[in-house]
């Protein structure tokens, strides 16, 4: 855990200096996401939270940092995990938004975040104090480094959220990053 905590300041202190550098290759995103789940699958288990993926069938490859992705795909997981009570569930869907884009949409059950509280969330060390938020262990760098990380492959971040709601992720990557098929 602390090894974790320490590797998400460096790459957060990395992408400040601008030194972070991004390792690319063919992703497909479908099969990342799926290893994504996996990874997180017990966690779930353990705090009876349902896992559901809804791809698109035709498969999107997008010219990425695996380790990145995966990093980010993980931190919103872990999060979504965390703060949905027992009986809750996470959904992660990937398809293309607009004309370009590729869309990946992590949606859970869980408490929420009043509006309010939006923009501290994703501010390094940026936690919410409440009861519910206490009994949960957490830096507040995730989501921080997860904007961070996405807006690196030229990408955008958006959360919905309502307390007792549940919260709903967006992270757009650019048409110039998809790999499409050839004809």
């Amino acid at each position: 855990h602390l090894l974790n905590i320490i590797n998400d300041i460096l790459d957060l202190s990395k992408i400040e200096a601008g030194k972070m550098e991004l390792s690319e290759s063919p992703i497909e995103v479908d099969e990342l996401i799926a290893w994504s789940l996996a990874f997180i699958a017990e966690r779930a288990l353990h705090a009876r939270v349902a896992l559901e993926m809804n791809c698109e069938a035709t498969a999107s490859l997008l010219w990425a940092d695996e380790r990145m992705l995966k990093q980010i795909l993980l931190n919103l997981l872990s999060n979504a995990v965390k703060f949905t009570e027992p009986g809750g569930s996470v959904t992660v869907t990937q398809y293309q938004a607009g004309p370009e884009d590729l869309e990946i949409q992590v949606r859970d059950t869980g408490i929420g975040i009043a509006e309010a509280d939006l923009a501290k969330v994703l501010t390094n060390f940026g936690q919410i104090e409440s009861a519910q938020n206490r009994q949960r262990e957490g830096t507040g760098l995730g989501l921080p480094l997860v904007k961070s990380l996405t807006e690196l492959h030229g990408g955008k971040l958006t959360i919905e959220s309502q307390p007792g709601r549940g919260t709903t992720v967006r992270l757009f990557f650019p048409g110039r990053r998809m790999i499409r098929p050839a004809a």
